[in-house]
C-alpha cells in the first residue's frame, strides 16, 4: 500500500462519521478494492504507483466517497428508530396525563435514560441511544440552574444586606460542582461530536425547549394557578404536543440517510418547537423574546459542528488527486 493510498484512506476516514466498527469495515473494503483493481492494471503493464493513482482518481474525492458510504450505512432500522423515539414519547405521556408533577415518574424516566445511556456507551454508542443520553444530561443542567440561583441569591443579599445568607462553603461547593459537572457534560458531548456532530446535535435537541418551557410557561402558569386556582392543563398539553413532534422528527431523522437533510431537519425543528409551544398556549414571551430564544437554541444545537470544522483540511486542493495514472 503506497503513501498515496494511505493518504486517501486517511482522508476518507476523516469525513466518515460512523461508528468505529463500521468505519474500519468500510476502510478495509476500500483498501482491498484499491489493491485488487491496481493489481489488474499492473498486470496490464502499468507501474504500481501509477495504477493506484489512476484507480484512486476514478474513486473520486474522499469527502464525496465518505458521504456515499454515510448514506448507505447511517440509516437506522425501524427497530432502532422506535428505540430512539421512545424517550420523547414517554415525556409526552407524562405531560399529557399530568404525571410530570409527580417526581417519581421523572426519576424513573431519568434512571431509565441513565441505564440505557451507560449501556450504549459501553457498546460503542449506537446511534439510537443518543436521544436517551440527551435526557440524561438534563439532570446536571437543571442542577446548574439551582446552584447558580443560590449563588445569585447570595450575591443579591450581599449587595442589599452586606452579608451572605448562607455559609461561604455552600457557595464554594456550588461553584466547584458547576465547574466539574460542566466539564463532564462537555467531555461527553465532545466524544459524540468527534464521531458525528449531527448526532451530538440530535442528542441536545430537546434540552433548549425544556429550559424555555419551564422559564416562560411553567413559572407563569404556576403564578396564575396560584392566584386563580386554574389548573395547568394549557402548558401540559403544549409540552405534550411538542414532544410528540420531537418524536416524529427523530423518527424522520433516523430514517433519512443523507447528512445534509438531517442538518436541515435539525435547523427547522429547533425554532419550530419554540413557536409551536408558544402558539399552542397563546401566552408567554413576546415575538422578540421568542425570536431571541429560538436563535440561542439554534446556536446551542448546532454548536457541535465546530468539532467538524476543526477537523477539515485547510488546503484548497487535495494533493491526492494528482493525475499520475493518466499521465503514465
Amino acid at each position: 500500500m503506497t503513501s498515496l493510498a494511505l493518504r486517501y484512506l486517511s482522508d476518507v476516514a476523516r469525513h466518515l462519521h460512523l461508528a468505529s466498527t463500521d468505519k474500519d469495515e468500510i476502510l478495509t473494503e476500500i483498501r482491498d478494492h484499491i489493491e485488487d483493481s491496481a493489481r489488474e492494471l499492473m498486470d496490464e503493464g502499468l507501474p504500481s504507483d501509477a495504477a493506484i493513482s489512476y484507480f484512486i482518481d476514478e474513486l473520486g474525492r474522499p469527502q464525496s466517497l465518505a458521504e456515499q458510504m454515510y448514506s448507505v450505512h447511517s440509516q437506522g432500522s425501524w427497530y432502532h428508530t422506535a428505540l430512539a423515539v421512545l424517550p420523547h414519547i414517554c415525556l409526552s405521556v407524562l405531560f399529557a396525563f399530568g404525571l410530570w408533577t409527580q417526581p417519581g415518574w421523572f426519576v424513573m424516566l431519568l434512571f431509565a435514560s441513565l441505564v440505557i445511556s451507560a449501556f450504549g456507551w459501553k457498546k460503542g454508542r449506537p446511534s439510537w441511544t443518543h436521544p436517551w443520553l440527551g435526557y440524561t444530561l438534563i439532570a446536571p443542567i437543571v442542577s446548574w440552574g439551582l446552584a447558580m440561583s443560590a449563588v445569585g441569591y447570595g450575591a443579591w443579599w450581599v449587595l442589599t444586606e452586606g452579608t451572605l445568607p448562607l455559609g461561604s462553603a455552600i457557595y464554594f461547593v456550588s461553584f466547584v460542582y458547576v465547574a466539574v459537572s460542566l466539564w463532564i457534560v462537555i467531555r461527553i458531548l465532545s466524544k459524540v461530536a468527534q464521531r458525528d456532530w449531527v448526532m451530538a446535535s440530535d442528542t441536545v435537541l430537546p434540552i433548549p425547549f425544556l429550559f424555555y418551557w419551564f422559564v416562560f410557561f411553567y413559572q407563569e402558569q404556576v403564578l396564575v394557578a396560584g392566584q386563580t386556582g386554574r389548573p395547568v392543563q394549557g402548558v401540559e398539553s403544549s409540552a405534550a404536543i411538542v414532544f410528540l413532534v420531537l418524536a416524529a422528527a427523530t423518527a424522520l431523522f433516523f430514517r433519512i440517510s443523507r447528512r445534509v437533510v438531517r442538518v436541515g431537519l435539525l435547523a427547522i425543528m429547533v425554532p419550530s418547537t419554540f413557536v409551536l409551544g408558544w402558539l399552542s398556549y397563546q401566552r408567554g414571551p413576546g415575538h422578540m423574546a421568542l425570536f431571541v430564544a429560538s436563535a440561542i437554541a439554534l446556536v446551542i444545537v448546532l454548536a457541535p459542528a465546530l468539532y467538524d470544522l476543526r477537523s477539515k483540511d485547510v488546503s484548497t486542493e487535495d494533493p491526492v488527486f494528482v493525475n499520475e495514472g493518466r499521465q503514465a
